[in-house]
């Protein structure tokens, strides 16, 4: 059985990422973390659309050909009133310095009231291409220029950043133009870049448009949508990526099971809600949801066996010399981590204790070494997993399932030893044929 390779499970992604975020069922911040493909700890959806914005077709051709653009850039001829004494600047108003020099006791003659000619450049078509050119500017500047990839370097070169930014600093017809932080691009600027006869301003006008869609989740316009799938999914480390295929796969599942995603609200820490009639589910990924994983030093405390004295030296040594060494703080423990993957399970609103868990480890890798470890850690979870006010859920009536989920790894038997622990692989996951003891019997 062969792994599943990169393309493959881009494939595997794109199309429900998209769909997912079009209705604002998963919860963007996690799926911002999950895109962190340049190292730059992105943990903000929006600076990552613009960075996506930046690097599609359109924005790359369009800041290539705009030097030579820019000398058919729109003005406007106005005539700005001006006070002069002893000269006249353009064109005399005679009521109006009749009027000036009546107000003046003096009755001064060599005052004049003068309709000076002047340029004006801070028209609406070039509010909105100024602001267009600095959202890109600033965007390549402070976060593309930075990434070292080859995709970065196919859509912006050094070359190619050297040469729009000369352009963006220097150009005479730009620099007359207000700053483009200060600029608010209004419904009526974007109609008039719109309606504009120069291919300059409706390009800038469209490209503007798409990105204030873009960040606004308009997800289900096409441009948005070809836009998301031709750049959004692009992580370099093949493990974050296969932990994305295998998560949206799983929610597949439990959409099957008559669930239906709800859309996240603001703050939540979920990373997807879904819900029937019945019962209520969350699902988290690399976060522990409403419960523990923790094992404090103290749970030791009045046990003399031997083995238990050299944990608690082992441990408390292990405080001591990280504060030395780091000047950190540690709190001494018998257990603790997290899961990849945690579902609950509620009997109606998400409240109390969940009525069943499902507890994930997802490790790309088909070595049975790797197999093996994944499985350790699951079943610690499972045995340690505790709630607030409730102690130990192994303990309780808490259904408890284990989910594994590895690439191209052949077992025996996919659920084995009565059902609690479930192995699926990736392969499983592409083509459908997903066993389904990993589901908590209340909701299959």
């Amino acid at each position: 059985m062969n792994k599943l390779g990169r393309q493959a499970l881009v494939d595997g992604v794109q199309q429900e990422l998209v769909t997912y975020l079009r209705n604002g069922t998963v919860n963007d911040r996690a799926v911002a973390r999950w895109l962190d493909i340049t190292d730059l700890n992105i943990e903000n959806l929006d600076r990552l659309k613009r960075i996506h914005f930046c690097l599609s077709d359109d924005v790359v051709e369009f800041a290539a050909q705009l030097q030579e653009r820019l000398r058919r850039v729109k003005t406007a001829n106005q005539r700005e009133r001006e006070i002069t004494r002893g000269e006249v600047r353009g064109a005399v108003d005679w009521p109006a310095t009749t009027r000036l020099r009546y107000a003046d006791q003096s009755g001064d003659r060599t005052k004049f009231a003068c309709k000076t000619p002047y340029t004006e450049y801070n028209i609406d078509q070039n509010l909105v291409l100024k602001k267009l050119l600095w959202t890109i500017h600033s965007t390549v500047d402070e976060d593309i220029a930075a990434i070292e990839y080859d995709w970065r370097t196919d859509a912006w070169s050094d070359e190619q950043i050297a040469a729009f930014d000369r352009t963006y600093g220097r150009n005479v017809h730009l620099s007359r133009i207000r700053n483009g932080a200060d600029i608010r691009v209004t419904p009526r600027m974007l109609n008039t870049a719109r309606r504009s006869r120069q291919a300059l301003y409706t390009d800038a006008f469209t490209l503007y448009d798409r990105y204030q869609r873009l960040l606004t989740g308009a997800y289900e316009d096409p441009d948005i949508s070809e836009l998301l799938s031709d750049t959004l999914v692009v992580p370099e480390r093949l493990p974050r990526l296969f932990e994305l295929f295998c998560v949206f796969r799983l929610l597949r599942g439990l959409r099957s099971q008559a669930f239906q995603l709800q859309p996240i609200e603001t703050g939540s820490s979920q990373l997807a809600v879904l819900q029937d009639e019945n019962h209520t589910v969350n699902v988290y990924h690399d976060r522990s949801g409403s419960l523990s994983f923790h094992v404090p030093l103290s749970e030791l405390d009045g046990i003399e066996a031997d083995y238990a004295k050299r944990v608690r030296n082992a441990q408390n040594q292990h405080q001591q010399l990280t504060k030395a060494f780091l000047d950190n703080s540690t709190e001494p423990s018998l257990f603790h981590g997290r899961p990849d993957l945690v579902i609950e399970v509620y009997d109606g609103e998400a409240k109390g204790t969940p009525g069943a868990i499902v507890l994930g480890e997802i490790k790309y890798s088909d070595r049975q070494q790797t197999f093996t470890r994944g499985l350790e850690e699951l079943l610690k979870y499972m045995e340690f997993v505790q709630k607030a006010d409730c102690g130990y859920l192994s303990e309780r009536d808490t259904e408890m399932l284990g989910l594994l989920i590895t690439d191209a790894v052949e077992v025996n038997d996919a659920s084995p030893a009565g059902g609690q622990v479930t192995h699926i692989s990736a392969q499983d996951l592409l083509t459908g044929n997903t066993p389904t003891g990993w589901i908590p019997e209340a909701v299959r």
